[in-house]
Protein backbone atom coordinates (compact mmCIF):
# COMPACT_ATOMS: atom_id res chain seq x y z
CA UNK A 1 0.00 0.00 0.00
CA UNK A 2 1.21 3.51 -0.85
CA UNK A 3 0.14 7.01 0.07
CA UNK A 4 -0.31 9.30 -2.95
CA UNK A 5 -0.01 13.06 -2.55
CA UNK A 6 -1.91 15.27 -5.00
CA UNK A 7 -1.43 18.88 -6.05
CA UNK A 8 -4.89 19.69 -4.68
CA UNK A 9 -3.73 18.71 -1.20
CA UNK A 10 -5.56 15.46 -0.54
CA UNK A 11 -3.74 12.17 0.05
CA UNK A 12 -5.09 8.79 -1.03
CA UNK A 13 -3.92 5.45 0.31
CA UNK A 14 -4.33 2.12 -1.42
CA UNK A 15 -3.16 -0.18 -4.16
CA UNK A 16 -2.54 1.14 -7.66
CA UNK A 17 -4.27 -0.92 -10.36
CA UNK A 18 -1.43 -1.03 -12.87
CA UNK A 19 -3.48 -3.01 -15.40
CA UNK A 20 -6.11 -0.26 -15.56
CA UNK A 21 -3.55 2.09 -17.12
CA UNK A 22 -3.95 0.27 -20.43
CA UNK A 23 -7.71 0.80 -20.44
CA UNK A 24 -7.58 4.33 -19.07
CA UNK A 25 -4.36 6.01 -20.20
CA UNK A 26 -3.67 9.26 -18.43
CA UNK A 27 -5.43 8.11 -15.26
CA UNK A 28 -4.20 6.46 -12.07
CA UNK A 29 -6.60 4.10 -10.30
CA UNK A 30 -5.99 3.77 -6.55
CA UNK A 31 -8.12 1.09 -4.89
CA UNK A 32 -8.76 1.26 -1.16
CA UNK A 33 -6.95 -1.68 0.46
CA UNK A 34 -10.00 -3.13 2.23
CA UNK A 35 -11.89 -3.16 -1.09
CA UNK A 36 -9.18 -4.73 -3.24
CA UNK A 37 -10.38 -8.35 -2.96
CA UNK A 38 -13.86 -7.39 -4.13
CA UNK A 39 -12.52 -5.07 -6.79
CA UNK A 40 -10.37 -7.70 -8.54
CA UNK A 41 -13.46 -9.88 -8.99
CA UNK A 42 -14.91 -7.33 -11.40
CA UNK A 43 -14.87 -8.36 -15.02
CA UNK A 44 -13.64 -5.95 -17.66
CA UNK A 45 -17.05 -4.84 -18.97
CA UNK A 46 -17.98 -3.86 -15.41
CA UNK A 47 -14.89 -1.73 -14.86
CA UNK A 48 -16.32 1.58 -15.89
CA UNK A 49 -14.92 4.66 -14.22
CA UNK A 50 -18.20 5.08 -12.37
CA UNK A 51 -18.00 1.52 -11.00
CA UNK A 52 -14.33 1.87 -10.11
CA UNK A 53 -15.31 4.92 -8.07
CA UNK A 54 -17.11 2.62 -5.63
CA UNK A 55 -13.82 0.93 -4.74
CA UNK A 56 -11.27 3.71 -4.92
CA UNK A 57 -10.10 6.93 -6.51
CA UNK A 58 -9.67 7.91 -10.13
CA UNK A 59 -6.95 10.56 -10.53
CA UNK A 60 -5.29 12.21 -13.47
CA UNK A 61 -1.63 11.21 -13.67
CA UNK A 62 -0.57 14.84 -13.60
CA UNK A 63 -2.26 15.61 -10.29
CA UNK A 64 -0.07 13.14 -8.37
CA UNK A 65 2.88 14.92 -6.78
CA UNK A 66 4.54 11.86 -5.24
CA UNK A 67 3.98 8.83 -3.04
CA UNK A 68 5.22 7.53 0.27
CA UNK A 69 6.70 4.03 -0.10
CA UNK A 70 5.22 0.68 0.84
CA UNK A 71 5.68 0.01 4.52
CA UNK A 72 5.07 3.59 5.65
CA UNK A 73 3.19 3.71 8.96
CA UNK A 74 1.15 6.89 9.57
CA UNK A 75 2.00 8.57 12.88
CA UNK A 76 -1.39 8.28 14.55
CA UNK A 77 -1.90 10.14 17.81
CA UNK A 78 -4.51 10.48 20.54
CA UNK A 79 -5.67 13.73 22.03
CA UNK A 80 -6.79 14.48 25.54
CA UNK A 81 -10.18 15.43 24.11
CA UNK A 82 -10.61 11.91 22.67
CA UNK A 83 -9.99 10.42 26.10
CA UNK A 84 -12.40 12.71 27.96
CA UNK A 85 -15.50 10.78 29.01
CA UNK A 86 -18.98 12.09 28.19
CA UNK A 87 -20.76 13.09 31.39
CA UNK A 88 -24.31 11.78 31.72
CA UNK A 89 -25.48 14.81 33.69
CA UNK A 90 -26.60 16.80 30.65
CA UNK A 91 -29.62 16.70 28.38
CA UNK A 92 -28.40 16.75 24.76
CA UNK A 93 -31.59 16.07 22.87
CA UNK A 94 -31.95 19.33 20.88
CA UNK A 95 -29.90 20.11 17.79
CA UNK A 96 -30.30 23.29 15.73
CA UNK A 97 -29.06 23.40 12.14
CA UNK A 98 -28.67 26.81 10.52
CA UNK A 99 -28.22 27.59 6.85
CA UNK A 100 -27.74 30.74 4.80
CA UNK A 101 -31.46 31.53 4.97
CA UNK A 102 -31.16 32.17 8.70
CA UNK A 103 -28.52 34.90 8.46
CA UNK A 104 -30.15 36.38 5.35
CA UNK A 105 -33.39 36.79 7.32
CA UNK A 106 -32.11 37.46 10.84
CA UNK A 107 -33.57 40.98 11.18
CA UNK A 108 -37.20 41.85 11.95
CA UNK A 109 -39.39 44.72 13.05
CA UNK A 110 -38.55 48.36 12.36
CA UNK A 111 -35.15 47.51 10.87
CA UNK A 112 -36.43 45.02 8.32
CA UNK A 113 -36.91 47.32 5.32
CA UNK A 114 -33.51 48.95 5.79
CA UNK A 115 -31.90 45.50 6.17
CA UNK A 116 -33.42 44.22 2.92
CA UNK A 117 -31.84 47.11 0.98
CA UNK A 118 -28.48 46.94 2.73
CA UNK A 119 -25.53 46.11 0.44
CA UNK A 120 -23.96 44.17 3.32
CA UNK A 121 -27.02 42.05 3.96
CA UNK A 122 -25.79 38.45 4.48
CA UNK A 123 -25.85 36.72 1.08
CA UNK A 124 -27.41 33.42 0.09
CA UNK A 125 -25.22 31.09 -1.96
CA UNK A 126 -26.55 32.43 -5.26
CA UNK A 127 -25.83 35.98 -4.08
CA UNK A 128 -22.16 35.61 -3.16
CA UNK A 129 -20.94 37.21 -6.38
CA UNK A 130 -23.59 39.87 -6.96
CA UNK A 131 -22.65 43.33 -8.23
CA UNK A 132 -23.23 44.78 -4.77
CA UNK A 133 -19.90 43.14 -3.88
CA UNK A 134 -18.01 44.75 -6.77
CA UNK A 135 -15.64 46.69 -4.51
CA UNK A 136 -14.54 43.31 -3.13
CA UNK A 137 -14.31 41.13 -6.23
CA UNK A 138 -12.53 43.72 -8.35
CA UNK A 139 -9.49 43.13 -6.11
CA UNK A 140 -9.40 39.36 -6.82
CA UNK A 141 -8.32 38.19 -10.26
CA UNK A 142 -9.48 34.64 -9.61
CA UNK A 143 -12.98 35.86 -8.81
CA UNK A 144 -13.12 38.00 -11.92
CA UNK A 145 -12.24 34.93 -14.01
CA UNK A 146 -15.36 33.22 -12.65
CA UNK A 147 -17.90 36.03 -12.90
CA UNK A 148 -19.18 35.02 -16.34
CA UNK A 149 -20.66 31.87 -14.78
CA UNK A 150 -21.29 33.02 -11.21
CA UNK A 151 -23.04 36.31 -11.84
CA UNK A 152 -26.45 37.03 -13.31
CA UNK A 153 -29.73 35.16 -13.12
CA UNK A 154 -29.88 32.46 -10.46
CA UNK A 155 -26.56 30.63 -10.85
CA UNK A 156 -26.25 27.15 -9.37
CA UNK A 157 -23.07 28.02 -7.51
CA UNK A 158 -22.72 24.59 -5.89
CA UNK A 159 -22.88 22.73 -9.20
CA UNK A 160 -20.46 25.17 -10.84
CA UNK A 161 -17.86 24.65 -8.12
CA UNK A 162 -18.41 20.89 -8.12
CA UNK A 163 -17.75 20.68 -11.86
CA UNK A 164 -14.64 22.83 -11.44
CA UNK A 165 -13.40 20.54 -8.68
CA UNK A 166 -13.64 17.60 -11.07
CA UNK A 167 -11.55 19.57 -13.54
CA UNK A 168 -8.93 20.08 -10.83
CA UNK A 169 -8.83 16.50 -9.55
CA UNK A 170 -8.96 14.68 -12.88
CA UNK A 171 -7.32 17.04 -15.34
CA UNK A 172 -4.81 18.98 -13.26
CA UNK A 173 -6.45 22.29 -14.12
CA UNK A 174 -4.01 24.62 -12.38
CA UNK A 175 -5.83 27.79 -13.49
CA UNK A 176 -9.05 26.69 -11.79
CA UNK A 177 -7.17 25.50 -8.70
CA UNK A 178 -5.51 28.92 -8.26
CA UNK A 179 -8.90 30.51 -8.80
CA UNK A 180 -10.44 28.52 -5.96
CA UNK A 181 -7.70 29.60 -3.55
CA UNK A 182 -8.27 33.22 -4.60
CA UNK A 183 -12.04 32.90 -4.11
CA UNK A 184 -11.54 31.71 -0.53
CA UNK A 185 -9.82 34.98 0.35
CA UNK A 186 -12.59 36.93 -1.39
CA UNK A 187 -15.28 35.13 0.62
CA UNK A 188 -13.35 35.67 3.83
CA UNK A 189 -13.22 39.43 3.31
CA UNK A 190 -16.91 39.68 2.43
CA UNK A 191 -18.07 37.53 5.32
CA UNK A 192 -15.93 39.42 7.81
CA UNK A 193 -17.50 42.74 6.79
CA UNK A 194 -21.02 41.30 6.50
CA UNK A 195 -20.73 39.81 10.00
CA UNK A 196 -19.37 42.92 11.66
CA UNK A 197 -21.85 45.21 9.89
CA UNK A 198 -24.89 43.10 10.79
CA UNK A 199 -23.80 42.74 14.40
CA UNK A 200 -23.15 46.45 14.83
CA UNK A 201 -26.12 47.87 12.91
CA UNK A 202 -28.89 45.34 13.61
CA UNK A 203 -28.37 44.14 17.17
CA UNK A 204 -31.69 45.36 18.59
CA UNK A 205 -34.15 43.70 16.19
CA UNK A 206 -32.14 40.55 15.56
CA UNK A 207 -33.70 37.10 15.59
CA UNK A 208 -30.46 35.40 16.63
CA UNK A 209 -30.42 37.64 19.72
CA UNK A 210 -34.05 36.88 20.49
CA UNK A 211 -33.66 33.14 19.93
CA UNK A 212 -30.59 32.77 22.12
CA UNK A 213 -32.12 34.97 24.78
CA UNK A 214 -34.96 32.48 25.00
CA UNK A 215 -32.64 29.46 24.88
CA UNK A 216 -30.50 30.89 27.68
CA UNK A 217 -33.62 31.15 29.84
CA UNK A 218 -34.52 27.54 29.00
CA UNK A 219 -30.99 26.56 30.00
CA UNK A 220 -31.17 28.54 33.25
CA UNK A 221 -34.51 26.93 34.14
CA UNK A 222 -33.03 23.49 33.53
CA UNK A 223 -30.20 24.16 35.99
CA UNK A 224 -32.67 25.10 38.71
CA UNK A 225 -34.67 21.94 38.03
CA UNK A 226 -31.79 19.50 37.71
CA UNK A 227 -30.50 18.97 41.29
CA UNK A 228 -28.06 16.34 40.06
CA UNK A 229 -30.30 14.76 37.45
CA UNK A 230 -29.49 14.77 33.73
CA UNK A 231 -31.81 17.62 32.81
CA UNK A 232 -29.27 20.47 32.52
CA UNK A 233 -29.59 21.46 28.87
CA UNK A 234 -26.70 21.44 26.43
CA UNK A 235 -27.95 22.60 23.03
CA UNK A 236 -25.97 21.53 19.99
CA UNK A 237 -25.80 24.03 17.15
CA UNK A 238 -24.62 23.19 13.64
CA UNK A 239 -24.08 26.19 11.40
CA UNK A 240 -23.24 25.82 7.72
CA UNK A 241 -22.79 29.59 7.62
CA UNK A 242 -19.27 30.96 7.49
CA UNK A 243 -20.27 34.32 8.91
CA UNK A 244 -19.99 34.93 12.68
CA UNK A 245 -23.34 36.58 13.31
CA UNK A 246 -24.88 33.60 15.09
CA UNK A 247 -22.00 33.02 17.52
CA UNK A 248 -21.73 36.68 18.43
CA UNK A 249 -25.35 36.85 19.56
CA UNK A 250 -25.24 33.39 21.15
CA UNK A 251 -22.15 34.27 23.18
CA UNK A 252 -23.64 37.60 24.21
CA UNK A 253 -26.81 35.98 25.51
CA UNK A 254 -25.01 33.10 27.28
CA UNK A 255 -22.23 35.37 28.59
CA UNK A 256 -19.65 33.18 26.89
CA UNK A 257 -16.42 34.02 25.04
CA UNK A 258 -14.90 32.28 22.04
CA UNK A 259 -11.20 33.06 21.93
CA UNK A 260 -9.69 29.75 20.80
CA UNK A 261 -10.93 26.90 18.63
CA UNK A 262 -11.48 24.85 21.81
CA UNK A 263 -14.09 27.32 23.06
CA UNK A 264 -16.67 26.35 20.43
CA UNK A 265 -17.43 22.94 21.90
CA UNK A 266 -18.35 22.29 25.54
CA UNK A 267 -18.96 18.57 25.75
CA UNK A 268 -19.38 18.48 29.52
CA UNK A 269 -20.68 21.96 30.24
CA UNK A 270 -24.18 23.34 30.05
CA UNK A 271 -25.32 25.92 27.53
CA UNK A 272 -24.39 25.21 23.94
CA UNK A 273 -21.77 23.75 21.65
CA UNK A 274 -21.28 25.17 18.16
CA UNK A 275 -20.11 23.17 15.14
CA UNK A 276 -19.19 24.77 11.80
CA UNK A 277 -18.63 22.00 9.22
CA UNK A 278 -17.87 24.46 6.41
CA UNK A 279 -15.43 26.53 8.43
CA UNK A 280 -15.63 30.20 9.35
CA UNK A 281 -14.19 33.45 8.04
CA UNK A 282 -12.30 33.87 11.32
CA UNK A 283 -10.61 30.43 11.19
CA UNK A 284 -7.33 29.82 9.49
CA UNK A 285 -3.97 28.11 9.35
CA UNK A 286 -1.24 30.55 10.30
CA UNK A 287 1.72 30.91 7.95
CA UNK A 288 5.04 30.49 9.81
CA UNK A 289 6.41 33.30 7.67
CA UNK A 290 4.21 35.65 5.62
CA UNK A 291 6.81 38.37 5.04
CA UNK A 292 7.39 37.25 1.42
CA UNK A 293 3.72 37.88 0.54
CA UNK A 294 4.25 41.67 0.53
CA UNK A 295 1.14 42.29 2.61
CA UNK A 296 -1.22 40.78 0.02
CA UNK A 297 -1.20 37.02 0.49
CA UNK A 298 -4.06 36.19 -1.88
CA UNK A 299 -2.47 38.10 -4.77
CA UNK A 300 0.96 36.56 -4.16
CA UNK A 301 -0.48 33.03 -4.12
CA UNK A 302 -2.44 33.70 -7.31
CA UNK A 303 0.40 35.43 -9.17
CA UNK A 304 2.78 32.59 -8.28
CA UNK A 305 0.32 29.91 -9.40
CA UNK A 306 0.45 28.16 -6.02
CA UNK A 307 -1.46 24.88 -5.75
CA UNK A 308 -2.80 23.31 -2.57
CA UNK A 309 0.14 20.93 -2.16
CA UNK A 310 2.62 23.83 -2.11
CA UNK A 311 0.29 25.85 0.06
CA UNK A 312 -0.37 23.14 2.66
CA UNK A 313 2.91 21.24 2.74
CA UNK A 314 5.51 23.88 1.88
CA UNK A 315 4.18 27.31 2.89
CA UNK A 316 2.15 26.30 5.95
CA UNK A 317 4.30 23.38 7.07
CA UNK A 318 5.62 20.09 5.72
CA UNK A 319 4.09 17.02 4.17
CA UNK A 320 4.15 15.04 7.41
CA UNK A 321 3.21 17.49 10.17
CA UNK A 322 0.43 19.21 8.21
CA UNK A 323 -1.40 15.96 7.44
CA UNK A 324 -4.19 14.74 9.72
CA UNK A 325 -3.17 11.09 9.90
CA UNK A 326 -6.02 10.35 12.34
CA UNK A 327 -8.82 11.29 9.97
CA UNK A 328 -9.08 8.40 7.51
CA UNK A 329 -11.72 6.35 9.36
CA UNK A 330 -13.80 9.41 10.17
CA UNK A 331 -13.84 10.51 6.53
CA UNK A 332 -15.29 7.16 5.47
CA UNK A 333 -18.49 8.19 7.30
CA UNK A 334 -18.91 11.10 4.89
CA UNK A 335 -18.39 9.21 1.64
CA UNK A 336 -21.27 7.35 -0.01
CA UNK A 337 -18.97 4.39 -0.75
CA UNK A 338 -17.13 4.51 2.61
CA UNK A 339 -13.91 5.65 0.99
CA UNK A 340 -11.35 7.47 3.13
CA UNK A 341 -8.57 9.94 2.45
CA UNK A 342 -6.14 12.14 4.35
CA UNK A 343 -6.28 15.93 4.31
CA UNK A 344 -4.62 18.96 5.79
CA UNK A 345 -4.70 18.86 9.58
CA UNK A 346 -7.79 20.84 10.55
CA UNK A 347 -7.00 20.37 14.22
CA UNK A 348 -4.26 22.98 13.70
CA UNK A 349 -6.82 25.65 12.90
CA UNK A 350 -6.72 28.85 14.92
CA UNK A 351 -9.25 31.58 15.58
CA UNK A 352 -8.14 34.80 13.89
CA UNK A 353 -8.57 37.47 16.52
CA UNK A 354 -6.72 40.77 16.07
CA UNK A 355 -4.05 39.65 13.59
CA UNK A 356 -4.16 40.63 9.89
CA UNK A 357 -6.00 38.16 7.67
CA UNK A 358 -2.92 38.03 5.42
CA UNK A 359 -1.11 36.02 8.11
CA UNK A 360 -3.48 33.09 7.53
CA UNK A 361 -4.93 30.80 4.91
CA UNK A 362 -8.72 30.90 5.48
CA UNK A 363 -10.58 27.76 6.49
CA UNK A 364 -13.60 28.10 4.21
CA UNK A 365 -15.10 25.18 2.30
CA UNK A 366 -16.34 26.44 -1.05
CA UNK A 367 -20.05 25.72 -1.67
CA UNK A 368 -19.75 22.39 -3.49
CA UNK A 369 -22.90 20.39 -4.09
CA UNK A 370 -21.52 16.95 -3.34
CA UNK A 371 -18.02 17.25 -1.84
CA UNK A 372 -17.54 14.75 0.98
CA UNK A 373 -15.47 16.95 3.25
CA UNK A 374 -15.80 19.16 6.30
CA UNK A 375 -13.56 22.03 7.35
CA UNK A 376 -13.51 21.63 11.12
CA UNK A 377 -11.11 20.19 13.71
CA UNK A 378 -11.25 16.42 14.05
CA UNK A 379 -12.38 16.52 17.66
CA UNK A 380 -15.16 18.96 16.68
CA UNK A 381 -16.31 16.35 14.16
CA UNK A 382 -16.20 13.53 16.68
CA UNK A 383 -18.08 15.55 19.30
CA UNK A 384 -20.69 16.49 16.70
CA UNK A 385 -21.20 12.75 16.15
CA UNK A 386 -21.64 12.31 19.89
CA UNK A 387 -24.40 14.91 19.91
CA UNK A 388 -26.06 13.39 16.83
CA UNK A 389 -26.27 10.06 18.70
CA UNK A 390 -28.24 11.80 21.47
CA UNK A 391 -30.59 14.15 19.65
CA UNK A 392 -34.34 13.60 19.76
CA UNK A 393 -35.43 16.91 18.20
CA UNK A 394 -33.86 18.44 15.11
CA UNK A 395 -34.64 22.10 14.32
CA UNK A 396 -33.70 23.29 10.82
CA UNK A 397 -33.62 27.06 10.31
CA UNK A 398 -32.94 28.49 6.86
CA UNK A 399 -31.22 25.26 5.79
CA UNK A 400 -32.37 23.36 2.70
CA UNK A 401 -31.14 19.96 3.84
CA UNK A 402 -28.83 19.75 0.84
CA UNK A 403 -25.61 18.66 2.56
CA UNK A 404 -25.14 15.04 1.50
CA UNK A 405 -22.28 14.35 3.92
CA UNK A 406 -24.17 15.69 6.93
CA UNK A 407 -27.37 13.94 5.88
CA UNK A 408 -25.53 10.60 5.78
CA UNK A 409 -24.45 11.16 9.39
CA UNK A 410 -28.02 11.93 10.45
CA UNK A 411 -29.40 8.90 8.65
CA UNK A 412 -26.88 6.50 10.16
CA UNK A 413 -26.23 7.98 13.59
CA UNK A 414 -29.35 9.84 14.80
CA UNK A 415 -31.02 6.71 16.18
CA UNK A 416 -33.05 8.57 18.83
CA UNK A 417 -34.45 11.20 16.49
CA UNK A 418 -38.26 11.39 16.64
CA UNK A 419 -39.05 15.03 15.85
CA UNK A 420 -38.00 17.31 12.98
CA UNK A 421 -38.95 20.98 12.82
CA UNK A 422 -38.50 22.79 9.50
CA UNK A 423 -38.33 26.58 9.59
CA UNK A 424 -38.56 27.61 5.94
CA UNK A 425 -41.10 29.25 3.60
CA UNK A 426 -40.54 26.38 1.13
CA UNK A 427 -40.52 23.28 3.34
CA UNK A 428 -41.18 20.91 0.45
CA UNK A 429 -37.58 21.24 -0.76
CA UNK A 430 -36.25 20.44 2.70
CA UNK A 431 -38.58 17.46 3.08
CA UNK A 432 -37.47 16.10 -0.28
CA UNK A 433 -33.78 16.46 0.58
CA UNK A 434 -34.32 14.70 3.90
CA UNK A 435 -36.82 12.15 2.65
CA UNK A 436 -34.62 9.13 3.45
CA UNK A 437 -34.23 10.25 7.07
CA UNK A 438 -37.89 11.15 7.52
CA UNK A 439 -39.08 7.87 6.02
CA UNK A 440 -36.59 5.80 7.99
CA UNK A 441 -37.68 7.39 11.27
CA UNK A 442 -41.37 7.65 10.23
CA UNK A 443 -41.39 11.35 11.03
CA UNK A 444 -43.82 13.94 9.72
CA UNK A 445 -42.05 17.27 10.24
CA UNK A 446 -43.54 20.27 12.01
CA UNK A 447 -43.47 23.39 9.83
CA UNK A 448 -42.86 27.05 10.72
CA UNK A 449 -42.92 29.32 7.70
CA UNK A 450 -40.15 31.69 8.76
CA UNK A 451 -37.45 32.41 11.33
CA UNK A 452 -39.48 35.06 13.15
CA UNK A 453 -42.51 32.79 13.46
CA UNK A 454 -40.42 30.07 15.10
CA UNK A 455 -38.71 32.45 17.52
CA UNK A 456 -42.03 34.05 18.51
CA UNK A 457 -44.08 30.85 18.86
CA UNK A 458 -41.99 27.77 18.26
CA UNK A 459 -39.42 28.01 21.04
CA UNK A 460 -42.06 27.78 23.75
CA UNK A 461 -44.03 25.12 21.89
CA UNK A 462 -41.18 22.81 20.88
CA UNK A 463 -38.46 23.11 23.53
CA UNK A 464 -39.56 21.82 26.91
Amino acid sequence: MKYYYTNFGEIYSGICDEAAKFDYPGLTIIIQTNKWKEYIKLQKPEKTLEKIGEYGWVLGNDVIVGALPNGFEPPYSHTQRDEEMWSGSFERKYMFVFGAGASANCVYGDDLMEFKKDNLKPPLGISLFEKRFKKYYEKYQGVRQSLNSLQGGTPDVETIFEEEWKSISKHNNQVVLSRHINIQYYLQEILKDVSNHTIQEYYANNLYAKLFNKLQKKYSESINRSYGSNTEKNFSIVSFNQDTILEDFACTQFNKKIVTIDDYVCRNKGGFSLFKPHGSWNWGWRFPDSINFSGNTSKWLFDNNINFYKLYYELLGNNMDMVDWNRWGDDTLLNRHQLGKFTINKSRLQVINSEPLDNYFPALLLPYRDKDDFTMPLWHFRDMLGYIHNIETLILIGWKGNEAAFNSLLEAQATRLNKVIIVDPNPGIVKENLSDILLKRKIEPIIYDNFEHFVEKGVEEEIK
